[in-house]
């Protein structure tokens, strides 16, 4: 069965409306309860677009990242407007130098106190898992070996071959590959489109192979030196960056701060004029200088970089956590970093900001003059309402709704079931309609509730149709399990070559795959070759049916920390959200 969207959308005002939705926006003393549902209500399909690239949401990125480009372009000075301002400014700059220039220890192989370097850079090379220019396949066995090195500054190659002359293995792999595939120098990177919602794409930009390698090596360095300094770190600040929405939502100590376009609004001049010359030029050197738009247009950039760009992300870190700091000393507010356990007092995590609520005004007009655009509507200061990094909270309430992407296949529909099922749980509120339409567009496949979302429906053990139990009291039941697109390496003959029939297997997925041991070998070391095979990115992996068994189907599935009414609750709205 089709599921369509728009009758989604219908069935869930009729179950929203049933249970009390009042649909009158907020205003003062409206329960959590109302919030929660007019957050669902919008959600839902906030972010559907079923794969497919619309032409008007395509028109509307491109034309938002050149109105972020010409700002770029026109920004030629930082010009504070208050006395304040200026303080920040220069806090900030005195920060960021800091950042930069980390004392020198008995214990230090540098010479000169500066951050990047071609040696801290190199220990940080890699690249991620999306197509780069120059390469044929996104695994990385093409990338480092079979491929041909694209880059935009010349001076890109010498570095790299001098920053890995002391690895014999790296060094020995690029000699095979430059001799086999060469350089290739390009005018930039190009420019494509991604689905992101309902009435707009997002832009993103395939950076050359050369370049990534530096970019990556960039972000690495940036990111250790913000652990070291102020205590973030990447992988874990989104859910102390959460906690910290909470206690504002309750308190109204803590205000919220997201930007617009932030990625795109980083210009050359303002770098310039905030980090130091040696920084600088890092960044330039590595970065695209222009981009190819998918009509062949160039465009010069004016943004020290966009999205796809490997230090992107953690540059933006740097500059706004670097900022909080700064307002922070001119507020005469004490400063916690986030560092271990510590929550802090300030969260940045790229540009979802958390900042003192007596911080807030300042922090935002500081934006401005750096050339950023505060998202009045995704920003609280006041209120019962805080939102970072995927969570929302009202007084203290996750009031977090559900978002639905596509729903071209079953593994799509579980996804939306369980999650819908979950929220209905934790709110209280009955979603029989919807979830049973959606429950009509795919297979019953009943799963226990530590499953991961696509896999089935999570269901308790009532709902079973059948319950088979192995001799040791173990459940069998099966998942739909996405399979992730591997090429197996096959064994090494005799002579130390593959056979031709293996060859031409390889070859019909990665047409360009050469064997060459030590490469491989590489690979391997660098934990990129598993089980004897290279994983294959694939933007929608095929699902297949796997037997998996569970020694208990619902005690103890429900993890630490939950609520232990919730499980009795849980089953019973599953219950009657799925029970016709």
């Amino acid at each position: 069965m089709h599921v369509n969207a728009d009758t989604l959308s219908v069935l869930l005002l009729s179950d929203l409306y049933t249970a009390g939705w009042e649909d009158s926006g907020f205003y003062p003393g409206i329960s959590q309860r109302q919030v929660a549902m007019s957050s669902l209500a919008s959600s839902l399909l906030k972010k559907f677009h079923n794969d497919e690239h619309n032409e008007a949401r395509d028109n509307k990125a491109l034309t938002l990242f050149l109105e972020c480009n010409e700002r770029c372009r026109i920004q030629t000075q930082l010009v504070p407007r208050r006395l304040d301002e200026e303080y920040v400014i220069g806090e900030l700059k005195s920060l960021l130098w800091d950042f930069f220039n980390p004392p020198i220890s008995s214990s230090s192989k540098r010479s000169e106190p500066l951050l990047l370097n071609l040696s801290d850079i190199a220990s940080h090379f890699s690249l991620g898992s999306g197509s780069n220019i120059g390469a044929s396949s996104t695994d990385f066995y093409t990338k480092y070996v079979t491929s041909t090195m694209s880059y935009t500054n010349p001076a890109l190659p010498i570095l790299f071959r001098h920053a890995i002359s002391g690895d014999n293995l790296w060094a020995g792999i690029e000699n095979f590959r430059s001799n086999k595939y060469g350089t290739e120098m390009v005018r930039g990177n190009r420019l494509s489109f991604v689905p992101k919602s309902r009435v707009i794409s997002r832009t993103i930009c395939t950076e050359p192979l050369l370049n990534m390698f530096f970019q990556k090596g960039i972000g690495g360095v940036l990111e250790g030196r913000l652990k070291e300094v102020s205590g973030i770190n990447l992988s874990k600040q989104p859910d102390k960056n959460a906690t910290l929405a909470r206690i504002g939502s309750e308190s109204g100590k803590f205000g919220t701060i997201d930007l617009s376009s932030a990625s795109d609004s980083i210009s050359i001049s303002l770098l310039r004029e905030i980090l130091p010359s040696e920084a600088v030029s890092w960044l330039l050197r590595c970065r695209s200088p222009l981009t190819i738009l998918p009509d062949g247009q160039e465009i010069e950039l004016h943004m020290i970089s966009s999205m796809g760009n490997g230090f992107t992300f953690p540059l933006q870190t740097m500059i706004f956590s670097c900022l909080v700091r700064a307002v922070y000393r001119i507020c005469g507010i004490n400063i916690t970093h986030p560092r271990g356990q510590s929550l802090g007092n300030y969260g940045v995590f790229g540009d979802d900001i958390i900042v003192d609520s007596r911080a807030y005004d300042l922090t935002c007009r500081c934006l401005s003059v750096l050339g950023f655009t505060v998202n009045s509507d995704k920003s609280f200061n006041e209120g019962l309402f805080r939102e970072s990094c995927g969570h929302d909270f009202y007084c203290g309430y996750n009031v977090r709704g559900v978002y639905l992407k596509t729903l071209l296949d079953a593994n799509d529909v579980y996804s939306a079931i369980n999650r819908l099922n979950r929220w209905s749980a934790t709110h209280g509120i009955f979603l029989h309609r919807t979830v049973s339409y959606l429950r009509r567009g795919c297979r019953f496949l009943g799963v226990p509730y530590d499953e991961s979302d696509d896999s089935g429906i999570k269901v308790p053990e009532s709902l079973l149709r059948t319950l088979r139990r192995d001799r040791n009291g173990a459940i069998h039941y099966l998942a739909s399990v996405t399979a992730l697109r591997r090429v197996r390496i096959p064994s090494v003959e005799a002579d130390g070559t593959i056979s031709q029939k293996d060859l031409t297997r390889i070859r019909y997925v990665l047409p360009d795959f050469e064997y060459f041991p030590d490469g491989l070998l590489f690979c391997f070391l660098a934990g990129w070759l598993r089980d004897s095979s290279l994983g294959l990115r694939v933007i929608r992996p095929k699902a297949v049916l796997r037997r998996r068994r569970t020694p208990c189907w619902e005690r103890g599935s429900f993890g630490q920390g939950v609520n232990p009414g919730y499980h009795e609750r849980w089953k019973m709205f599953v219950e009657a959200n799925l029970v016709s």
